[in-house]
């Protein structure tokens, strides 16, 4: 049996410890370690930890990277000249600029290079793909509502995010176009209600297919379930899902409903992080195409970075 894969991780925050757990419990992996600007809360992650990326990159195969939004283009680009092996959480970055960067270098690079978007993993996503497989969708209302700007607090600091659209909401752009393929305009309005940012967006999505879709987002609402929906169309039939618990399908007013329902699976399953690190590892050691590719990562920042254009000059953008 071959060494496992040394896996390091840059940052130590709440998602790396999902990884860690995931990636615990695979064989095929050990965790090399962690580095964090804070020596304390690196130390506190149960891993070996260490004063710098250098020294981590060093000693590891494969990095994670779990840091703030604005940090991932450059340590992305860091591990991938030290001919590493990177899974890079979502944002892939938060400008235009940096996403066409790191996606030549990653593709370039001859390394396995993995953006998180872990909703395409998710049972309940998974099981609408499947279903649209024979049957494409007409339409779709893509709606993420989260009171996630308040704790922490740099959660609603543009400086660090790059923007409400680069946290949660992303997962969001990434599933539409997982779900209907390519999208080649938006149209969007957004408005600062009640934090220092842009907080509340509506949207108009147009696919290459010549279908569309709405978005809607604000970011102050009180964790009402559910926070996040996708609602599918088909003629005569509705496919929705409850964040990742539930998945409903409804062919006529009166018919029951087809439910899926994956609240039994834990947490790390039922949300996709164990498939998603799981197909990370099979794309090192089978030497496959990543699961979620650098430039899956970029066309989601471009969707993003095309809403707040559009919002702001009050005109369709092309993605």
């Amino acid at each position: 049996m071959s060494a496992a894969i040394r896996v390091g991780f840059i940052g130590s925050g709440n998602i790396a410890a999902t990884h860690m757990r995931v990636l615990s419990k695979d064989p095929r992996a050990r965790i090399a370690g962690v580095y964090d600007v804070s020596p304390e809360r690196a130390k506190a992650s149960g891993a070996e930890s260490f004063l710098t990326v250098e020294a981590l990159l060093d000693a590891s195969d494969a990095v994670y990277i779990t840091t703030p939004n604005r940090l991932h283009p450059d340590q992305a680009l860091q591990a991938l000249a030290h001919g590493k092996h990177v899974f890079c959480e979502k944002p892939m970055a938060v400008s235009r600029e940096d996403a066409v960067r790191v996606e030549a270098a990653a593709n370039t690079s001859g390394k396995v290079f993995q953006v998180g978007h872990n909703r395409r993993f998710a049972p309940v996503y998974q099981r609408v793909q499947q279903a649209l497989r024979d049957d494409p969708a007409l339409a779709a209302d893509f709606k993420m509502n989260r009171g996630e700007l308040e704790n922490p607090a740099w959660t609603s600091d543009d400086a660090v995010t790059g923007g409400y659209l680069f946290e949660t909401p992303i997962h969001i752009f990434d599933m539409a176009r997982f779900l209907m393929g390519e999208v080649v305009s938006i149209t969007a309005v957004a408005e600062s209600l009640v934090y220092p940012t842009l907080d509340t967006f509506h949207a108009i999505f147009r696919f290459a297919s010549g279908r569309s879709a709405t978005f809607r987002s604000v970011a102050y609402t009180g964790w009402s379930f559910p926070f996040e929906r996708v609602e599918v169309y088909r003629k005569h039939t509705t496919i929705s899902t409850e964040e990742m618990d539930r998945v409903n399908l409804a062919t006529s007013l009166t018919g029951a409903l087809d439910s899926h329902d994956y609240r039994h699976l834990p947490w790390e399953q039922r949300w996709g992080y164990v498939t998603e690190d799981s197909l990370f590892l099979d794309s090192i050691t089978q030497g496959k195409p990543a699961a979620v590719t650098a430039s899956d990562g970029a066309a989601a920042v471009r969707m993003a970075l095309a809403i707040y254009e559009s919002a702001k000059k009050g005109m369709e953008v092309q993605v």
